[in-house]
């Protein structure tokens, strides 16, 4: 799925369904072998992101919402600036979105018009890499509400992880 031109010929795109039976605790070993099953052609194409990402924490009641669970509109601190972009001092790899990504990448003339575009019960629930409590993490639901309220040990067959790239197919 496409989500945004991020300009200088980097576009930013999701795998459409969930990879399912994934908590939060293995979701990066679960996108780190997502990723090495990629074929080499497409590999040669994703651009670098951060090794690390600084998420911050932010408890599911201290956000304020635009819409019923639609779009966090106070984010602050670490949270608010965990948004994903090139950084070619990172590695070529996948990465989850974070809150912050959720805030700029949905609304009207974005890549998630409407909640049924974040999550159906087809695609699944997911994980954002941005964590709520020590005990909970964010997540897109099946009906594409946000929500920090979850256990981060959670792991069902209706959801789990949506790798994202970054990839600038002239750099081939």
């Amino acid at each position: 799925r496409y989500l945004e031109n991020m300009g200088s010929g980097n576009h930013m795109i999701i795998r459409n369904d969930a990879i399912r039976s994934v908590n939060w605790y293995e979701k990066d070993d679960a996108i780190t072998t997502w990723y090495d099953s990629l074929d080499s052609s497409v590999q040669g194409i994703v651009r670098p992101v951060s090794n690390s990402f600084d998420t911050g924490i932010v408890p599911h009641n201290d956000v304020t919402f635009e819409g019923d669970r639609w779009i966090p509109r106070n984010l602050v601190g670490e949270v608010a600036g965990d948004i994903t972009q090139v950084d070619t001092s990172g590695t070529p790899q996948a990465f989850h979105l974070s809150l912050a990504d959720m805030e700029r990448l949905t609304g009207e003339g974005r890549a998630f018009p409407s909640r049924f575009q974040r999550g159906t019960p087809a695609l699944g629930w997911w994980w954002l890499r941005t964590p709520a409590t020590s005990t909970q993490a964010w997540l897109i639901s099946n009906t594409g509400f946000l929500t920090g309220y979850l256990l981060n040990t959670m792991r069902t067959v209706n959801g789990g992880i949506r790798p994202a790239l970054i990839i600038n197919p002239s750099t081939t």
